[in-house]
């Protein structure tokens, strides 16, 4: 089996949703009441985004984020761990 697919099965289960098998799929991963989740997996992540400012991030006490935004773009990205954001969700 595809390491994708094992991918986006481990975040399914991980966030109590169901994988969308690729031939039924016509936008999204995850089928999820309340999170529209799109899986990307790669070889390797980008150091300065996902080592770097992830070591950062978790030097603090609270909940670790990282935002990103582009140049010239108000637009405003946060990351946060998968189980940082379950916890979150059920809390809710």
């Amino acid at each position: 089996m595809s390491n994708w697919k094992n991918f986006e099965r481990r975040v399914a289960d991980k966030v109590g949703g169901r994988r969308i098998p690729i031939t039924g799929r016509k936008g999204l991963d995850i089928d999820h009441p309340t999170l529209d989740i799109e899986c990307k997996y790669r070889k390797q992540l980008p150091a300065w985004l996902f080592k770097n400012a992830w070591r950062q991030a978790n030097e603090g006490t609270g909940i670790p984020v990282i935002a990103v935004g582009e140049y010239n773009s108000s637009d405003i990205f946060t990351i946060v761990s998968i189980d940082t954001l379950v916890k979150l969700i059920k809390e809710k």
